[in-house]
């Protein structure tokens, strides 16, 4: 069975939404939001066995590529693009 994280807009900014349980935060940006959740899943259960989503204009769930910052293969960003 597949198990979802999803990272989906609010009235006030971003939120991530784990097996069905909303964040108890919104934050600003969507890598805010992408951050937190990888961090409460690396607490909490493991990131193996999930799949991170984010919410496209028309409602449907999109599956996001999930690359560690800092690792061979991520993109740089600069600070002033976040």
């Amino acid at each position: 069975m597949e198990r979802y994280c999803d990272i989906i807009p609010h009235a006030t900014g971003w939120v991530y939404v784990i097996d069905g349980v909303q964040s108890a935060s919104c934050y600003h940006t969507y890598d805010l939001a992408m951050d937190a959740a990888k961090a409460h899943i690396a607490r909490s259960m493991g990131a193996k066995d999930k799949i991170f989503r984010r919410q496209a204009l028309n409602g449907e769930m999109l599956p996001v590529s999930v690359i560690a910052r800092g690792q061979a293969g991520a993109i740089p960003r600069s600070p002033l693009s976040q």
